[in-house]
């Protein structure tokens, strides 16, 4: 199995460094930044600071544990399994961590889907399916920034995204179960 994963992420790869068009990859590298950790970690702050000044404190600790137990569990996982990043001529753009997991991809998961989660009822029925659409497209191209730019190889990314959804559902049962409690106990 593993050797068949390494297969399909060295096929995968050489075939995106095919297409990469040297143009692209600023655009890319802006992509990327939008799944980075101080930008991942100064949103969800923004967010937390949002949802607490509008008494909506079950989501601020949601999108804490979303948040913070996903960038947790990648710095341990990278460790752990202490993958190497693709090598040259791949990388268009530096990175000194392991790979595996991919954190960009488990971050843009653990924020933006929780986000969409938080705000989904809120929203006027017209916006939900572009709200949605816009959140998946803004997932998926950080995913693929990270494979363009090669500092990741697929499973990496879908790893990311894996851990990023595990986490997001442990936010949403956390925002979920606090909701449930009196009002009283959330003061």
């Amino acid at each position: 199995m593993t050797t068949y994963v390494q297969h399909l992420d060295t096929i995968f790869a050489q075939a995106v460094y095919l297409m990469r068009d040297p143009s692209m990859v600023q655009f890319f590298i802006w992509v990327t930044q939008l799944g980075s950790s101080s930008t991942v970690i100064g949103l969800a702050l923004i967010a937390v600071i949002i949802f607490i000044y509008r008494k909506k404190i079950p989501e601020a600790v949601g999108l804490l544990a979303s948040v913070a137990g996903s960038a947790m569990a990648v710095f341990i996982l990278k460790d752990l399994v202490a993958r190497p990043r693709p090598m040259s001529p791949l990388p268009a753009y530096i990175e000194t961590s392991y790979s595996f997991p991919s954190g960009h991809a488990t971050l843009a998961i653990a924020l933006y889907v929780f986000l969409l989660w938080a705000i989904y009822d809120a929203m006027p029925s017209l916006r939900k399916k572009l709200t949605v659409a816009s959140t998946v497209v803004l997932v998926l191209a950080i995913g693929f920034s990270r494979l363009y730019l090669g500092v990741h190889y697929l499973s990496d990314v879908i790893a990311g995204y894996l851990l990023g959804g595990i986490f997001v559902v442990v936010g949403i049962k956390i925002a979920t179960k606090l909701r449930e409690r009196p009002t009283s106990a959330l003061k």
